[in-house]
């Protein structure tokens, strides 16, 4: 099980990270197809688990103007448009058509404001946050692939670590209640593993030398959050009751469980650069 986890985890943040790193010019078609399936599968996994329990959200059409909303923002941020109406736009698009869908075509309305919620709330979590990987991706100063590279890495890692120390020293439950299978010891670990791991990739890959000096900061804040965002999907599985938020990635379940330590990160790594770093 671990084995199957360790390998489907490198191998698919490796995939993505060398994506990320050269994906200017004519391979960006490969950064967007890439992030595309990421996107749908997560958005798609969110809407299986939600639906265990009668959502009742808009599934098919949640999972379009998702894609739509992902190659708007990939669209805004990869040619550096500095206007935010086309966001604006397609917001605006999604939120009135998921509206008409339950208005026109849905006989029961009793669950419309439960399935227009939940609908949108599957977006905003998976292809919102999701963006600011790319807005980070496509900054011009500095090199922003490299410190979607140095993300990907810590929150991973961190994951690993806690993992790996939880399954062998772990006797201590952090919550129960939402994940009876996490613990004390191994989350302890995974911040630890983010620290170790923030210190040594901001020291051999081109990042501002901001990030450098900060590095064991980052490295705690990261792996916090990325047991935070770990957390934040296994409420939704323990409401669902399901182990896995999918079954067709070996050990570790769906795109999803892979992405969930990455989402809640992503936002705050793009606002640190903004207003600490000073590159934007």
């Amino acid at each position: 099980m671990f084995v199957h986890r360790l390998l489907s985890s490198f191998i698919i943040i490796i995939g993505l990270i060398s994506v990320i790193v050269f994906s200017k010019g004519p391979l960006a078609i490969m950064a967007f197809l890439f992030t595309s399936i990421l996107v749908l599968g997560g958005l798609y996994d969110f809407m299986q688990i939600t639906n265990r329990r009668g959502s009742k959200l808009l599934k098919a059409w949640g999972l379009i103007t998702g894609f739509i909303l992902h190659a708007v923002l990939f669209y805004r941020y990869f040619y550096n448009q500095t206007g935010e109406e086309i966001i604006t736009l397609g917001t605006v698009f999604i939120l009135i058509t998921i509206f008409l869908i339950q208005l026109l075509f849905k006989q029961d309305v009793r669950f419309s404001i439960l399935g227009i919620c939940t609908t949108v709330t599957g977006i905003l979590y998976v292809v919102w946050l999701f963006s600011y990987l790319v807005r980070i991706t496509y900054l011009e100063e500095p090199n922003g692939s490299w410190i979607v590279a140095n993300l990907l890495l810590i929150a991973k890692s961190g994951d690993i670590f806690a993992y790996v120390i939880g399954k062998r020293f772990g006797k201590h439950k952090l919550t129960e209640r939402i994940s009876p299978g996490k613990t004390i010891e191994g989350s302890v670990a995974g911040i630890l593993g983010s620290i170790i791991v923030a210190y040594i990739v901001t020291r051999i890959t081109p990042v501002p030398q901001k990030m450098v000096d900060d590095a064991v900061i980052l490295g705690f804040i990261i792996g916090l959050f990325a047991q935070f965002g770990d957390l934040g999907e296994s409420m939704l599985k323990r409401n669902a009751q399901v182990k896995d938020s999918g079954s067709y990635i070996p050990g570790m379940g769906g795109v999803l469980d892979l992405l969930d330590s990455v989402l809640f990160n992503a936002p705050l790594m793009y606002y640190y650069i903004r207003y600490f770093v000073g590159a934007l």
